[in-house]
């Protein structure tokens, strides 16, 4: 694995300007890293859902996080409430850590809303990702799309440690 050095990698909150970027960034990942575990037809009918349902930027609730090596946008994840929404890096960035340090500053920032339980919709692709961050298969799912195609999913989740400071009891 080719991690990125502190320096390089910065992760801050999404701005209005970012969508466009962040959009793109999701629609390469999942034409380029999705093509072993889903058929062309389903990769474009989740193409075509994000471009229609995107809620980067639309939702006021949701919380976008976006990874950036030096300057430029390569990835990004979202959550809103309990729920992880988004987690995308694109592919000429993937396999580097940087999934996994926006994975932790979103858990993270669960923690300080005092979430107890991350919850995932995940990609076939991106199992074993969650799974090797502590998260445990809760079971199989399918998002049906435009004509019935049927799109298998993982939900899966992850109770979040909390530490305490003895010295404050």
């Amino acid at each position: 694995m080719d991690n990125l050095s502190p320096q390089t990698l910065s992760i801050r909150t999404a701005q209005p300007d970012d969508v466009i970027h962040l959009l793109r960034i999701q629609l390469d990942a999942l034409r380029a890293l999705c093509i072993h575990d889903y058929t062309p037809e389903q990769i474009e009918a989740l193409v075509g859902r994000n471009i229609r349902y995107s809620s980067l930027g639309g939702n006021r609730r949701e919380i976008t996080l976006v990874a950036e090596v030096d300057g430029v946008r390569v990835g990004l994840c979202s959550l809103l409430g309990d729920r992880i929404t988004a987690l995308y890096v694109h592919p000429q960035f993937a396999r580097r850590g940087i999934g996994t340090q926006l994975l932790n500053a979103v858990e993270r920032m669960a923690k300080t809303h005092n979430i107890k339980i991350l919850r995932v919709a995940a990609s076939l692709t991106a199992r074993p990702f969650y799974q090797a961050n502590g998260y445990r298969v809760g079971g199989e799912s399918y998002l049906v799309a435009d004509r019935g195609l049927r799109i298998p999913y993982i939900n899966m989740k992850k109770y979040l440690l909390f530490s305490f400071n003895l010295m404050e009891f």
